[in-house]
């Protein structure tokens, strides 16, 4: 396996060593837990989570989604979650007001649920439209492509409202499009809004009888029983409005509108702008400036910036707003603060119910402080003090002091109106985490101590390395010693199989590499930060290793010599914007070795097999030249060298463009070499669409994806899986002859047993980003899988 060589050159040894102690979680896990085909591990948390939404009948069920494509539902409020997933990511979901069990999901589809969250059907498009479905682009995607005449509109089905009233009553929309249903699902008509839709809102008493549909320039009511629509614009100082919310105050048919507006002459830069809010008591007619000093902060002279708000539904004058810049001047200093400010007497007075920051508002910068009312679990330590910006809020519909505010790593549950806050992603057991089902980062590899079966490590994006000193049950993480600048991601993980404790890992302040739009901004290389740490306690701290490197080198793959002098061990890495490093002297210095390589020096991936020869991923990137932003780009590329990286030699893939991502090698057989590739991707996933657009328009870039084959040793190869399927990396598993995984970005990993010649879909995995396929040195009859945005799961490799 590409960075994974290590693992087939020590199999046998870490085998044999632990052959005789077995992995304790595996001994005192619960039979349930045993029975379940994949778990997911990790310390929970640790990425953004958006769209909280909570059954209208009860507090304890509700649903999130992180932007890594995965859902979570839990039924016992935040206690434990079931994962969710659909292509691309849910967009929106709603819960039945009648039913609690019947529950909608958005994505690209409609789907429901009729068992609360068990099993799930597609609604819309009917299937009998579809035409076919399909995946593209660098994050592949996913696609329907439907009949003429169907009323599917490409796009996210959003804003999902069931009519509390009419009975098998639907509403949603798909960005300028409002579509409904009067037959559960069964048929429907749409109407072009001639603007994107924000928000739908009706309720069972005083609008019963309209749907009011919220745009940027007017609502628009849509009268149920004769199907009519009729416009009233948005007075001019609301207009381009957004983020509306309504409901009734508690008890009462009084509805109440609320809405965010950017102060149009000021600059919006990016989301920030010069927020205001605005309400309306008479169904919109009439708008009032809410004019409370919080949310005007009237004494620095700088209007905050929000960026959404949201009320109960049934307990209106309970709303919640989010604000990531919030500016404070003081005798000596500009202060820099975030959270959510709330009212509880609709909308007259405001009042911080989560204030963070007071520094100045960098990231990785602890200069600040975390909310002092967070009640809290790994995230607080790891990253507090640090500007942590806060993502989505969500309100139990009929008590506006249950809410939901998620942000960077958390997600985040009140029951008293934001006078404490409550994490509801982790559960510490003595000095370690274990998830509560709610996974919300990148997970590169898996890695095992070979000294100590129950010593494993996750190497992370955004939240860096975390071990378990119970094979995987509760998780620590340590960063201690890693420079701020490298500390965002841990892309690789060595342990020494000689050397008991000794560790290196591979860092970079940037995340998500190879995605092309890493490295759209000409300055990525220059602006780019990383290197090598190496520790002698196991991980527990780390000391950075980069002399004839450089602090400017995000290193993202490291492959061990392990026939080298265990006290001067020769290492290789892969760095992303350099190219190839070697060190004879177990990382203390480095020096390039880059002989035979062309332009491109995204450098991704090394792997060693045990005769010595290296293999070199090189990912696809813009060339920017003359460092400006255009439309040329590099290729990716394979590279070999049989002289310990003196010099490379290109290897002729394919007569296409090629974006090479993970290599693997058969231990029987070193000249059987597997190459996972990225499919077809679009000009602008390498360069941005801006660019694309403004200089001849979009194009697609043909490339094959799937798993190439060479049994020469790279001299030729051959297509051995689906072309099209965006395969990040293949694993051979030494302990059964001729098996092989694969994990794709198509929401499906699969399994050889013939040395590719034939695949079959694992059981059980659909997460739509997968990553890395793991062999489990512990067991043979269970892998690891990590993904792109869900952790890592860990189970039994069973085919459909």
């Amino acid at each position: 396996m590409n960075c994974n060589s290590f693992y087939l050159l020590t199999a046998a040894l870490v085998i044999a060593g632990v052959a005789a102690c077995k992995n304790p979680v595996q001994n005192n896990e619960p039979q349930e837990k045993k029975d379940r085909q994949w778990e997911v591990i990790g310390p929970g948390g640790g990425g953004a989570t958006f769209i909280p939404t909570f059954s209208s009948s009860n507090s304890n069920k509700f649903l999130v989604r992180c932007d890594m494509t995965g859902s979570y539902l839990t039924q016992d409020g935040g206690q434990t979650y079931r994962q969710i997933n659909f292509p691309n990511g849910a967009t929106s979901f709603a819960y039945d007001p009648k039913d609690p069990n019947i529950v909608y999901a958005g994505s690209s589809v409609l789907s429901r649920s009729t068992d609360g969250g068990k099993t799930w059907s597609q609604v819309f498009p009917d299937k009998r439209e579809v035409v076919k479905t399909y995946y593209t682009g660098d994050h592949a995607n996913f696609y329907v492509e439907t009949k003429a005449g169907s009323l599917y509109e490409s796009g996210n089905i959003n804003n999902i409202r069931i009519d509390p009233v009419k009975e098998g009553t639907i509403y949603f929309t798909v960005a300028n499009w409002f579509f409904f249903s009067r037959d559960n699902g069964i048929t429907w008509t749409k109407k072009d809004c001639n603007t994107p839709v924000d928000f739908i809102y009706t309720n069972s008493s005083s609008a019963k009888n309209d749907v009011y549909i919220f745009t940027p320039a007017a609502i628009i009511v849509f009268e149920k029983t004769g199907g009519t629509f009729s416009e009233q614009p948005l007075p001019a100082a609301v207009r381009n409005a957004f983020s509306f919310t309504a409901g009734t105050r508690k008890n009462t048919d009084s509805i109440v509108f609320y809405t965010i507006h950017h102060d149009p002459l000021l600059e919006i830069n990016a989301e920030f702008g010069y927020s205001e809010i605005w309400m309306s008591e008479d169904l919109g007619s009439t708008w009032i400036q809410v004019t409370d000093t919080v949310i005007t902060n009237s004494g620095s002279g700088v209007k905050p910036s929000f960026s959404m708000i949201k009320c109960a539904e049934q307990d209106a004058g309970n709303a919640y707003v989010v604000t990531n810049r919030y500016l404070q001047q003081t005798d000596t200093a500009q202060l820099y603060w975030y959270g959510a400010i709330k009212t509880s007497d609709g909308g007259k007075r405001w009042q911080w119910c989560w204030k963070g920051g007071g520094g100045s508002g960098r990231y990785a910068v602890k200069d600040g402080q975390d909310a002092a009312n967070l009640s809290d679990a790994w995230v607080q330590k790891a990253f507090g003090g640090e500007y942590i910006r806060l993502m989505d809020v969500g309100v139990y519909p009929a008590d506006g002091n249950i809410a939901i505010v998620t942000d960077w790593y958390r997600t985040m549950k009140t029951t008293d109106g934001g006078k404490t806050w409550e994490q509801v992603y982790s559960v510490q057991h003595g000095e370690g985490f274990v998830s509560r089902g709610i996974d919300v980062t990148t997970a590169y590899g898996v890695h095992f101590d070979p000294f100590d079966s129950s010593h494993i490590a996750i190497s992370y994006t955004d939240i860096g390395y975390h071990h378990s000193y119970d094979g995987g049950k509760t998780w620590i993480r340590s960063a201690d010693g890693v420079p701020a600048a490298w500390v965002n991601t841990c892309y690789w993980v060595v342990f020494d199989p000689a050397v008991k404790n000794r560790v290196w890992s591979a860092w970079s302040g940037m995340h998500d590499y190879p995605r092309g739009k890493m490295t759209r901004n000409p300055q990525w290389k220059q602006n780019a930060k990383g290197g090598v740490c190496v520790s002698d306690d196991g991980g527990k701290t780390w000391t950075p290793v980069y002399e004839g490197m450089g602090f400017d080198s995000p290193t993202t793959c490291m492959v061990l010599d392990t026939t080298s002098p265990a006290g001067s061990r020769t290492l290789y890495a892969a760095v992303y914007n350099k190219g190839v490093f070697k060190s004879t002297n177990g990382g203390k210095s480095w020096a390039l070795k880059n002989k035979g390589l062309e332009a491109n020096t995204c450098a991704f991936e090394l792997t060693l097999t045990h005769t010595g020869d290296l293999y070199l991923v090189v990912s696809a990137t813009p060339q920017h030249k003359d460092g400006k932003r255009g439309r040329s780009f590099y290729s990716g590329a394979v590279y070999k060298s049989a002289d310990n990286a003196e010099s490379w030699q290109k290897l002729t893939v394919s007569n296409e463009l090629l974006f090479p991502n993970g290599i693997a090698f058969d231990p029987d057989n070193a000249n059987r070499i597997y190459l996972g590739c990225w499919a077809d991707i679009d000009l602008s996933d390498l360069i941005g669409g801006d660019v694309a657009r403004s200089t001849g328009g979009n194009e697609k870039l043909l490339m094959p994806g799937g798993v190439l084959l060479s049994e020469d040793g790279g001299t030729t190869w051959k297509n051995i899986f689906d072309e099209k399927q965006y395969v990040y990396d293949v694993a051979v598993d030494p302990r059964h002859k001729g098996r092989l995984y694969i994990n794709t970005f198509n929401s499906a990993a699969y399994r050889s047993d013939d040395y590719g010649k034939t695949w079959k879909k694992l059981k059980g995995y659909d997460f739509h980003w997968g990553q890395r396929p793991v062999i489990d040195v512990h067991d043979p009859e269970k892998i690891y899988l990590t993904t792109f945005g869900s952790s890592v799961l860990h189970g039994k490799p069973e085919t459909e």
